[in-house]
């Protein structure tokens, strides 16, 4: 009788030790899932809608997260996971400014989508300049104009929309889509694609490569390359 007892008990010990794997520690795992503060602060107003779960914030509006800082004359927070600004609108990151008429930020999707006159300046350290850290080495102003833009705060990479244009000391590239990808620091622009390099040669293609940490570009798809040269005359003066 005992050993059926002790049979039992450890069976039942057995199930309450796979139940707890199963059950408990998933549970405890979602709990304790990291949580980023969000600060916001306002000069003039703040007004509050439980019901709607929507606060207005006006007057030199700062909402911070992490490295992201993003300024405006006015912010709706919807559900504290949406914040749509507008009025001398502008997101600063480490080396990175953004500016646009309106955003949408996801703050919890770490996102941010700016419309209208999109301006996007980045200082990318070059990839030739020595072996130092990027912060030692030296660094090129990276402007991006368009339409609308969706930006990654988390990845640095972003999708542009309509009259695209990407410029890099004296090149630039113009397109109606780019995307760009920060571990690469590439970015590929397609459709009705034109660009100029800092030499002077004119190209138009499909697809267009164009490095942000060095002078480099590699067109794809029905290129047209064009240069200028000095025309030689042979009207040389005789000794």
């Amino acid at each position: 009788m005992q050993a059926v007892w002790r049979w039992r008990s450890q069976k039942v010990k057995a199930v309450l030790g796979l139940l707890f794997l199963v059950v408990i520690l998933p549970s405890v795992a979602v709990a304790e899932a990291p949580k980023e503060k969000v600060r916001v602060t306002a000069a003039d107003k703040v007004t509050i809608d439980l019901n709607a779960d929507i606060t207005v914030f006006e007057g030199s509006v700062r909402i911070t997260y992490g490295d992201v800082e993003l300024i405006a004359d006015r912010a709706e927070v919807k559900e504290r996971k949406t914040a749509v600004l507008s009025g001398n609108v502008r997101l600063v990151q480490t080396d990175l400014v953004l500016t646009g008429e309106v955003f949408t930020a996801y703050i919890n999707e770490k996102r941010v989508v700016a419309e209208g006159d999109v301006v996007l300046t980045k200082e990318e350290a070059r990839a030739d300049d020595g072996e130092g850290s990027s912060s030692e080495r030296e660094t090129d102003t990276i402007t991006v104009t368009c339409d609308v833009m969706e930006l990654s705060t988390k990845t640095r990479g972003f999708t542009a929309e309509g009259n695209v244009e990407v410029k890099r000391g004296s090149s630039f590239a113009k397109a109606d889509h780019a995307t760009y990808a920060e571990s690469e620091k590439v970015v590929v622009l397609t459709g009705d694609v034109a660009a100029e390099s800092k030499n002077g040669e004119k190209i138009r293609c499909g697809r267009l490569i164009f490095r942000t940490d060095r002078d480099y570009m590699e067109a794809e798809t029905e290129v047209v390359f064009e240069f200028e040269v000095d025309e030689d005359t042979g009207d040389e003066e005789e000794e």
